[in-house]
């Protein structure tokens, strides 16, 4: 059996804390600079992607074999496990480079994942209470500071809902890279998430959030509901980019019902999709499922 990974007591004390916990280290910098050098040509031929043609290029882990493997890596998937429990599907990756200029993103919480268009892409059937049943690990490809727009968390959000993602909302991209009333570039790629504010006068205290500066190769774990957003990239000349590996327990039903959706005003065809089972079993058959493409290639030493 390879080495574990899993969260240590204190690690998930913090994150049941904060409702985030990290950074931890995924690749050195020189080995993720070589593999990300090949995911960038990868990911510039959608013809077997999920959803080919689609410029969000959303769960290129399902026919890029570098990322299917990132997905199934245990440095990632046994520290998701301890929270999530056993058994564990990825459900969708996502792509967030942020380029010289642009608008950071809005304070947000997330759970079912509604994403502006009233169907919950993710719905749990068997949660426990205060237990839960989505979780993120956030990659970093290059590494990433406040200047060039890193993440950044409000530890301890996790716990109350400050916005209402089930909330339809307009997508409207001629507003990106808009000035706010701070005199910064700020928004949510096309949606105006005050409109989901519970109360339409909250506003986060800045001075309790904490940045997610990492490494090229680092990575850090989250729940959606913990509110999170991102600082703009203030640079003329570094891009970040990162990589988003969403993950639920196998009860979780993804997409139920569902043959396409909408997103950021793309129409996404469900046909090719499928969740991958990441670690342990999938008693429910809730979902479309398969195994990943290959072992991790990550020796655990």
């Amino acid at each position: 059996m390879g080495k574990q990974f899993q969260l240590t007591k204190e690690e998930l004390e913090f994150f049941y804390k904060n409702g985030y916990v990290g950074p931890f280290t995924l690749f050195e910098p020189e080995e993720m600079a070589e593999i990300w050098e090949e995911v960038r040509m990868d990911l510039l031929d959608s013809t077997n992607a999920p959803f080919p043609g689609s410029k969000l290029n959303y769960d290129r882990h399902l026919d890029m074999p570098s990322l299917n493997a990132i997905i199934s890596n245990p440095k990632i998937v046994d520290k998701i496990s301890s929270i999530l429990g056993p058994n564990v599907l990825s459900w969708r990756t996502e792509w967030f480079p942020k380029y010289p200029g642009d608008e950071g993103t809005d304070w947000h919480q997330a759970e079912s994942f509604v994403e502006f268009e009233g169907t919950e892409k993710i719905e749990p059937t068997a949660q426990e209470e205060g237990v839960p049943w989505e979780m993120t690990a956030w990659i970093a490809m290059v590494d990433t500071d406040p200047s060039n727009g890193c993440m950044k968390v409000m530890p301890g959000t996790h716990r109350t809902w400050f916005f209402d993602e089930k909330k339809n909302i307009k997508y409207e991209p001629e507003k990106m890279n808009e000035l706010n009333t701070q005199g910064i570039k700020s928004g949510f790629f096309g949606y105006d998430y005050d409109e989901l504010k519970l109360d339409p006068t909250f506003v986060p205290d800045e001075s309790k959030a904490v940045d997610m500066a990492l490494k090229a190769g680092q990575f850090f774990i989250f729940t959606s509901r913990c509110m999170h957003g991102s600082h703009p990239n203030t640079t003329t000349d570094s891009t970040r980019f990162g990589w988003a590996t969403r993950f639920v327990p196998t009860h979780v039903k993804v997409y139920a019902d569902q043959d396409s959706f909408q997103h950021f005003g793309e129409h996404l065809d469900l046909g090719r999709y499928s969740t991958v089972l990441v670690k342990g079993e999938d008693t429910y058959k809730h979902n479309r499922v398969r195994m990943p493409m290959e072992p991790s290639s990550i020796a655990a030493e």
